[in-house]
């Protein structure tokens, strides 16, 4: 099944790219994304802090900020 990245809500799975694709349909719901290669972690600032993304989480864009569980 092909993955619509325009939805406002994604699962994040150990496909990176696809994640960061999924991000870059939503930019106006965060302040920036950094990848730490020696960590092997992706960070999201936005509104509410920073949050380290990790596989399983579920993100949601629907209202204007980013928000994950």
């Amino acid at each position: 099944m092909a993955k619509n990245f325009q939805e406002k809500t994604y699962i994040v799975d150990d496909n990176l790219a696809d994640t960061l694709t999924w991000l870059l349909h939503h930019q106006d719901c965060y302040d920036r994304f950094y990848y730490d290669a020696i960590q092997q972690q992706l960070m999201v600032e936005h509104a509410n802090g920073v949050d380290i993304i990790k596989t399983g989480q579920y993100l949601n864009a629907s209202y204007g900020i980013l928000i994950t569980s």
